[in-house]
């Protein structure tokens, strides 16, 4: 099973001390509430819509993620609430056994605290660990902030998709970064 293997303490920005640990079953309906609020947004920051995957699914997701040694799933717990989340996926490709895909959320009210920092170097030591050489992602380029985040971690601009995603009448392109972990050569 993929696990964390333990729980990982980190002091915040305020100084609360934030929990990141390996989602489990019961944390599915706080998820599928943290993931609709962030999608529900007025900036577009996610490719869910609100509703679309309900406490079910975020269980069955759950359970696979524990049951796959290639995958994590984490969740940020502060004051006894989820107020983050990061799914680490090996790239479906045959060829890219080497690398990783990162997708990550916190909820509003918590970003700008390390929350999301925490999240992302847990998952990044975890992935050293078990081979992955790069861990990659999609962002919209109008989230100046997300990019901002991840160029502070590591991540380098690797290329841009036009108008890859339409959401809500629009088209939005996805900026694709990177960050190695290890030398590939």
């Amino acid at each position: 099973m993929a696990r964390l293997g333990g729980e990982i303490a980190a002091t915040l920005a305020d100084g609360r001390e934030l929990r990141v640990r390996d989602a489990r079953a019961r944390d599915a309906r706080p998820l599928a509430r943290l993931l609709d609020a962030v999608a529900a947004e007025p900036q577009t920051t996610l490719l869910m819509i609100p509703g679309q995957f309900g406490a079910g699914v975020w269980r069955r997701r759950i359970a696979d993620n524990l049951a796959d040694p290639r995958c994590l799933l984490l969740a940020a717990e502060l004051d006894g609430e989820l107020v983050g989340n990061l799914g680490l996926h090996p790239d479906p490709h045959p060829c890219s056994g080497h690398a990783a895909v990162v997708g990550m959320s916190v909820g509003e009210r918590w970003r700008g605290l390390g929350i999301g920092g925490a999240l992302l170097e847990a998952s990044a030591t975890w992935a050293a660990a078990h081979a992955v050489r790069k861990l990659a992602l999609g962002v919209f380029p109008e989230n100046r902030r997300a990019v901002g985040f991840y160029e502070r971690h590591g991540f380098v601009r690797e290329g841009l998709r036009r108008a890859q995603y339409e959401r809500a009448g629009r088209y939005h392109d996805e900026v694709l970064m990177a960050r190695f972990l290890a030398p590939v050569s």
